[in-house]
């Protein structure tokens, strides 16, 4: 039961965010929605313990649908190499660099907890990019282009990311096993986003 509650909770926060930027229209939705959350926890001390399946299904599920089914399938198709390019291949470099890097300025970080921290910040988000390109008007071509692969490297974050917390909680890493379900997980979904 509560489980339900905190997400109609969140659902009241994201429907009071957009009323809010009708009105406050110079601050990009994304923000006012982050910083109404931020507000709620810090003010009700609220914790909410979501399993990664729960999470999935029902959060990045509905998100991703909407984003997709709004996104012109032959413009995907068409600007694969370069999505998948940004979507994986620069998700994990950003994982794999930043994760050493956040390693170096704190040393008493475990290295698989800075993965996973670099794993949460390297996707970029869709509602920010476009919340962005209705200010400054970017052409159609780049906007799809990184519309795609803001879509597609939500999923490549998020396996970075659970690999990594795996990584910390078990103490091993093997990563011929890793990497080939990471390239199966990217591929299904290539081959799901062109159906």
């Amino acid at each position: 039961m509560e489980l339900i509650e905190s997400i109609m909770a969140m659902v009241a926060l994201v429907i009071l965010g957009s009323v809010i930027n009708r009105y406050l229209v110079v601050v990009p939705v994304a923000l006012i929605q982050a910083a109404l959350g931020l507000i709620v926890a810090l003010t009700f001390k609220v914790e909410l313990q979501v399993s990664t399946d729960w999470f999935m299904l029902l959060f990045m599920a509905p998100l991703l649908f909407n984003d997709g089914r709004h996104y012109p399938k032959r413009q995907l198709w068409y600007l694969r190499g370069p999505i998948l390019g940004n979507a994986v291949l620069l998700v994990l470099a950003s994982t794999l660099i930043g994760g050493w890097l956040f390693h170096l300025l704190s040393p008493s970080t475990p290295l698989a907890a800075a993965f996973a921290l670099a794993a949460i910040l390297s996707p970029t988000d869709l509602i920010a990019v476009q919340g962005l390109a209705a200010r400054i008007h970017l052409p159609r071509t780049v906007l799809n282009l990184v519309s795609g692969e803001s879509m597609i490297n939500d999923a490549s974050g998020l396996i970075s990311f659970k690999y990594a917390v795996a990584a910390a909680v078990s103490g091993t890493f093997i990563l011929q096993r890793r990497a080939r379900l990471f390239f199966t997980s990217a591929w299904w979904g290539c081959w799901w986003a062109r159906s």
